[in-house]
């Protein structure tokens, strides 16, 4: 019995043994270096991938490569942006030396994010515009979605001008008459192109029509715009990206008349319309002046508190504690003429820092970068200052599932101007006259308080008024992912994310002594601060399957959205210092304090179900449906539900055998979609309420019927519309992709029908003060 243990033992050691080296046979490693067949030079970031399995790893910055692979007779498929793929049989190799690949003039194999998946260029039978991230990143600018100008057609930019200002983004134009700006989506997760630091993005398309849009259902009547941002690749590398510049305001400015044509034209005024006689200016015993001899000095009763020219009365040489300056100012007219443009624009740096890390391998890849961004606007006082942290990780736990995460850390500094506002300095320095100064004669701001001339402010002041104004903002946004591969063919993925903001902001309005308005008025602090989130959980699972030429992928997810905000602000008049260091609620005058809630309290949810099915046979006849059915918290119930179906379709001319010997055409696909979408950006989320506000000043009546002054009353805000609902958007879209040896064209005919139009309407005066529900009113 020993002895026949023994020879067991023997042969199930014999047989581990032969396992063991089997399946490190199985799992051998294969060496190479990929390289481009023109210039010989490395090519960094290469994909290389045992086919029909999820093993793949990535080149290092020298272009070599390192991977497992489970058979001996393993393929690998090669394949980086700009070049062909290739695929290579094994057969025993190890070392396969070096791997040229052949550059590749189109981009018809790059493959781009298009609602909850990828596919091909080549493939995409919807309107998809793909940014050239090369061609974005040479425009230096302070927000990326500034940089989108001209870079997709179809896609229009308006900046505001001022450093980390808004921009409207327009797809296709203008198709209703409030919310215009398309769905932003920043790695799966709703968000903003407004603060990305744009050396981040790996890739950006835009969706403009109902076969892209349509699975986004009602956030997508708009269009969308999909961003998706770097990963680790290859080895570990630190990479170092700066840019250093200046803006520069325009040359001439507004290119206004002078002093001496402002003189001329005030004197005629006054003279045609018998203010001043031909021979005495202004009465006041000045030159004398005969038509059509003009004034060469303008000079309105410069001493009206009995001052002379040798020894003028002003505040500067009384008691500080005592002084009137709006009644002792002294302003000399400017002769030369102030070129008020170029007083407040001024040439400024603009400076761009990211140190990025990257690296990819079997188990794990990782990709974390800081910026920071410093764009001082050409307008004084203006500057934007941003610090940004990246880190997008991956972990492979197995071969088949996946986890990850996606996260990005804003703060910035960057108070604004209302430069839509007619009393901004912008606007201020077309309106004030060049008769008048910057300052007076004793150093302070001068203005048309002493220059009767028009009631425009002085665009100096007001910019160096703003310099201790403060606009800080906190961000954080990304997700959680995880994924699974089973059976073959099937990928289930969850991702779990959003955005969180939180920001603050305080300014101090002066009394502006030297402005004909106002130059009374009580100053004054503003203090306010508030918060934004939203939350998103996508749910998705993936199919695919290849049956000899017909290629199926099909698409199923669940999405929950959750949105929340609110903001204070706080007021308070008659300061008695001006000093930054005494701005606080509390010290000014007690009874001009005033609280008020800004941008909510508000909160809306979202709940959504949605899929997409892909049929291609031969990659010649492309076929695609989606169907999403979203339901919104915003309208009241039996409103609330809507579907949104689309369906598209695709022909790849250039794949069939008569194209066969067109040399000069790379691609021709024709294609087409129609679909339905929806807009609900318009409505505010208490549309469906009757609102009820208290307040002494709209009811002497407290709740219980009693007139008193002393009790708040209550009376009706807002006027509930319980049968709101969403616009109904059908486009129709037809085209056709070409791309030719060293350029491609892209052409669209569309037509988009709005149904169901949202709008405020008018009410009749009787209705009372309460502000108007949004309803349905009418088509586009």
């Amino acid at each position: 019995m020993p002895f026949k243990t023994n020879v067991l033992a023997r042969h199930v050691l014999a047989v581990l043994l032969l396992l063991f080296s089997l399946n490190t046979i199985a799992q051998k490693t294969v060496t190479g270096k990929i390289t481009s067949n023109t210039d010989k030079q490395a090519l960094p970031g290469a994909t290389v991938q045992v086919k029909g399995t999820k093993m793949a790893t990535q080149t290092g910055v020298d272009g070599s490569f390192s991977i497992k692979v489970p058979k001996d007779n393993s393929v690998l498929s090669i394949s980086v942006v700009g070049f062909e793929r290739m695929e290579i049989g094994l057969s025993g190799k190890t070392d396969l030396g070096e791997i040229p690949l052949v550059q590749s003039t189109s981009t018809l194999n790059d493959v781009v994010v298009t609602g909850y998946t990828a596919q091909k260029k080549k493939d995409i039978t919807g309107a998809v515009a793909v940014v050239n991230i090369k061609d974005l990143k040479s425009v230096p600018g302070s927000t990326t979605e500034s940089l989108l100008q001209g870079q997709a057609a179809g896609v229009t930019v308006i900046n505001s001008g001022q450093p980390g200002g808004g921009s409207n983004v327009r797809i296709r134009g203008i198709a209703n008459l409030y919310n215009v700006d398309p769905l932003v989506i920043v790695d799966g997760v709703q968000s903003s192109l407004h603060d990305l630091n744009v050396n981040d993005i790996e890739s950006i398309q835009v969706l403009k029509d109902a076969g892209a849009t349509a699975i986004y259902g009602i956030q997508g009547s708009n269009g969308v715009i999909i961003v998706t941002t770097k990963r680790g690749k290859g080895r570990a590398t630190i990479s170092y990206d700066m840019f250093v510049g200046t803006t520069r305001p325009l040359k001439n400015g507004f290119n206004l008349a002078g002093s001496q044509t402002w003189a001329d034209v005030y004197w005629l005024q006054f003279y045609n319309s018998n203010i001043i006689p031909a021979n005495n200016w202004f009465g006041q015993g000045g030159p004398t002046y005969a038509p059509p001899t003009l004034p060469a000095y303008l000079a309105p009763t410069p001493f009206t508190n009995g001052g002379t020219t040798a020894n003028p009365l002003y505040a500067a040489n009384q008691n500080p504690s005592t002084y009137d300056i709006v009644s002792n100012q002294i302003t000399k007219t400017n002769l030369v003429g102030t070129d008020w443009f170029h007083e407040i624009f001024k040439p400024a740096p603009i400076t761009q820092h990211t140190i990025s890390a990257s690296y990819a391998g079997e188990k794990s890849s990782y990709y974390f970068s800081f910026g920071y961004m410093d764009d001082e606007g050409t307008l004084i006082n203006t500057y934007l200052k941003r610090y940004s942290v990246r880190a997008n990780t991956t972990f492979n736990i197995k071969d088949h599932i996946r986890i990850g995460e996606n996260a990005y850390i804003v703060y910035k500094q960057n108070p604004q101007i209302s430069n839509q506002n007619e009393g901004n300095a912008i606007s201020l320095s077309y309106r004030i006259p060049p008769l008048i100064p910057v300052y007076d004669v004793a150093g302070n701001f001068a203005g048309t308080h002493s220059f009767t001339i028009n009631n425009s402010g002085n665009p100096v002041a007001d910019q160096k008024r703003q310099a201790n104004n403060t606009g800080d903002d906190w961000q954080i946004n990304g997700n959680l992912f995880a994924e699974v591969d089973f059976l073959k063919h099937f990928t289930l993925r969850t991702s779990i994310g959003g955005t969180v903001e939180n920001y603050y902001y305080n300014y101090f309005n002066y009394t502006p002594y030297e402005n004909a308005e106002g130059s009374t008025a009580p100053n004054g602090f503003v203090e306010g601060a508030g918060f934004y989130n939203t939350m998103v959980w996508t749910n998705t699972l993936n199919y695919t399957l290849v049956i000899g030429d017909h290629t199926i992928k099909a698409l199923a997810g669940t999405e929950a959205k959750n949105f929340d905000g609110r903001g204070l602000q706080g007021s308070e008049a008659s300061y008695f210092s001006t000093n930054p260091s005494y701005w606080t609620l509390n010290t000014g005058n007690p009874a001009t304090q005033a609280v008020s809630s800004v941008n909510g309290p508000y909160q809306s949810a979202l709940y959504s179900q949605f899929g997409r099915l892909d049929y291609s046979y031969k990659d010649k006849y492309l076929l695609a449906g989606t169907i999403r059915r979203d339901q919104s918290s915003i309208f009241a119930p039996g409103h609330q539900v809507g579907t949104f179906p689309s369906v598209s379709a695709g022909w790849r001319i250039s794949q069939e055998d008569f194209m066969k010997n067109v040399t000069w055409l790379r691609d021709l696909k024709l294609r087409g979609s129609w679909g339905k979408s929806g807009n609900l950006s318009n409505v505010p989320n208490t549309n469906p309420f009757n609102l009820f506000s208290a307040s002494a000043f709209n009811s002497y009546y407290d709740i219980n019927g009693t007139s008193t002054s002393s009790q708040l009353g209550f009376y009706p805000s807002h006027l509930a519309n319980t049968a709101t609902t969403w616009e109904n958007d059908i486009l129709t879209d037809i085209g056709f992709d070409a791309s030719f040896s060293h350029f491609d064209v892209t052409f669209d005919w569309f037509k988009k029908t709005i149904s169901g139009l949202l709008y405020t309407l008018p009410a009749a005066v009787t209705v009372g003060g309460a502000t108007r529900p949004d309803v349905n009113f009418g088509s586009i």
